[in-house]
């Protein structure tokens, strides 16, 4: 099975992009890549995923225990892949069954008394790592990781916290926030087949692998059964906060929808093969059927600053999606606020090299007009008044410099019909008003009205005063 987005990751594009911005899109802890170049990384990253995973299992932190949080990682693994992909051959699925309930090598281990007495010191030492496994088993792990480490780690931390910023406040740890920026980078999706499996079976395998003599530890560590807390069948709301949470647009946290895009992902064969970062882009962009047509001449915004001399007000739109809405009656021009936090560039610069080699590009669209209407970091403030950009705690010039750095490889411009139309609709406005004298010049009418004002009364007083 070819790994998600293939042809662009092989491509020169997506080379010189990761070239670039390497932290963007080269992952800094946690690696699903098969690529032989990212090998040691990977075997490097082992450690992270087991970690995490014996943390979410147990509750407790793996301290001194990362051998056995490997072993168990590793356990995992091999017991879900035998669910997941059952042998044919009788023997071999009576084999199978063997290693679930730890009847196969676990049950050799307790018959053995130099290998019932647990690992030495020399072994606790050893490294173990899914460096041996073939391309299936090292899906099954990363699965494993995102299902069972780090899924379940975000939905507590959204289901405790009003907003995004206390979600961030959960992740403020440097480690942490590597491990979140990692997940939705291009070169770590898993298509949503593959962790659907792993959800389907991974709750019974902890259950019973834990009840093995080899982890009889872990086993006494844990408080009753462990417990998945989401299933296949509501795996659709874990997308749809996951989604909620990185998306660089702002929306109001809600619940999935009864009719949302994701209510059926469990069900749907079209869904089993997008991967998370797909999902995180269907959010983002208008929805289906609206601005589908591609084909048109492009527009260019004006800036922040022009657009406000001109009468024209920016307002936030809440909606989450790449969607501009000019009010000619009112001369309002609705952005959608764009959320400026740690994840933001990864998050974004993803999104666009998935754009990439589509036709429609609405994401990339999105930032090329931010570029437009951002000339200088005044731009940015008339923005953050707006309420059109909020979030960073380092003032206009990193979102400045963000901004006007983000589209750098698109093409230019890249068009995307429904947002170039609600653009020429304020263009042609705001042409039409500026050559007018009075609004092209307002501020220096407006200062010399001042002086003119401030004469008259001073000449006034002087007369009075004489008389």
């Amino acid at each position: 099975m070819a790994p998600p987005y293939e042809k662009m990751l092989e491509s020169r594009a997506y080379e010189r992009m990761r070239a670039e911005h390497p932290s963007e899109f080269a992952p800094a802890s946690v690696f699903f890549t098969h690529d032989e170049r990212s090998a040691i990384d990977r075997r490097n990253s082992f450690r992270v995923k087991a970690a995490l995973v014996y943390e979410a299992i147990t509750g407790h932190h793996v301290d001194d225990h990362m051998s056995r949080a490997n072993r168990l990682l590793l356990a995992l693994a091999r017991a879900c892949h035998s669910r997941i992909h059952p042998p044919i051959a009788d023997a071999t699925k009576a084999e199978v069954h063997r290693e679930v309930r730890g009847e196969g090598e676990g049950a050799a281990q307790s018959a053995n008394p130099e290998t019932n007495r647990g690992p030495t010191t020399a072994e606790e030492k050893v490294e173990l790592t899914d460096e041996a496994m073939d391309e299936e088993h090292k899906r099954v792990v990363d699965g494993i990781f995102l299902v069972v480490g780090f899924l379940p780690r975000l939905m507590d931390a959204i289901g405790k916290c009003v907003d995004r910023e206390g979600v961030d406040e959960t992740f403020k740890s440097r480690h942490m926030q590597d491990i979140v920026t990692d997940v939705i980078k291009l070169e770590n999706q898993l298509v949503l087949g593959d962790l659907l499996d792993v959800v389907g079976v991974v709750q019974g395998v902890i259950n019973e692998t834990v009840a093995r003599e080899e982890f009889k530890d872990v086993k006494g560590s844990i408080t009753g059964d462990y417990k998945l807390p989401f299933t296949k069948e509501t795996f659709g709301e874990v997308v749809h906060s996951f989604c909620w949470y990185y998306s660089p647009f702002f929306s109001k946290k809600a619940p999935a929808p009864a009719d949302g895009p994701f209510k059926g992902v469990a069900t749907d064969a079209k869904m089993a093969e997008r991967t998370l970062l797909d999902c995180l882009h269907q959010s983002a962009v208008p929805e289906q059927g609206r601005g589908a047509r591609t084909t048109g001449r492009p527009s260019r915004m004006p800036a922040a600053s022009e657009l406000r001399r001109s009468g024209v007000r920016l307002q936030a739109s809440e909606s989450g999606r790449a969607e501009v809405e000019f009010k000619e009656q009112w001369t309002s021009l609705r952005l959608p606020a764009l959320v400026y936090d740690f994840k933001l560039s990864t998050v974004a610069r993803n999104l666009l090299a998935r754009e990439y080699e589509e036709q429609s590009k609405p994401v990339t669209r999105y930032f090329q007009m931010m570029n437009e209407l951002v000339e200088d970091v005044a731009d940015v403030r008339v923005l953050r008044r707006a309420g059109v950009v909020r979030g960073g705690s380092g003032g206009a010039q990193e979102v400045h410099e963000l901004i006007k750095n983000i589209d750098g490889h698109a093409t230019y411009p890249s068009v995307y019909m429904a947002m170039d139309r609600e653009i020429e609709k304020v263009r042609q406005l705001h042409d039409k008003r500026m050559k007018n004298f009075f609004v092209r010049n307002r501020p220096g009418v407006i200062w010399a009205s001042s002086v003119a004002a401030i004469s008259v009364v001073a000449i006034m007083a002087a007369r009075k005063k004489r008389g």
